[in-house]
């Protein structure tokens, strides 16, 4: 399912529709292991683009940057978004942050503390978060 850029449900839903028995799940421990060093990765090589941009302005730490921000879908009624802080200097990215309006807790009045619903607002917001990377940058 991967191959046409579905995912696991999507595998799943596809079976049951078919009278198939279910895909295995013997891949998640290893997608898991996979997504943390894809994430710790992603940390290290965003620290060198930081020190870089801070080397690059001569020891200061007010540096250039560039923030873009997407959304899943085209329009305001997406619940996942992505917001990239950019060294206009280096052209690496030095942050990174992803937004989600959805929440899957089994009970949604009280959240868990691994809870991936960070964003509540409309869509379009996500877009226009320079002073959320401002704040950021002030309390490292």
């Amino acid at each position: 399912m991967r191959c046409i850029g579905k995912g696991a449900e999507s595998a799943v839903m596809f079976c049951g529709i078919m009278n198939l028995p279910p895909p295995p799940t013997k891949f998640t421990t290893f997608n898991n292991i996979l997504l943390q060093a894809a994430r710790e990765t992603c940390e290290e090589s965003m620290a060198e683009a930081v020190h870089e941009a801070v080397e690059e302005n001569e020891g200061g730490r007010d540096i250039a940057v560039a923030v873009d921000g997407s959304w899943q879908k085209r329009g305001f009624p997406s619940k996942n978004g992505v917001v990239t802080v950019t060294s206009v200097d280096t052209g690496k990215v030095i942050d990174v942050e992803i937004l989600s309006k959805h929440c899957i807790c089994p009970n949604k009045t009280k959240h868990l503390q691994n809870c991936k619903r960070n964003f509540v607002g409309y869509s379009g917001k996500m877009e226009a978060l320079t002073t959320y990377f401002d704040e950021k940058g002030k309390r490292e």
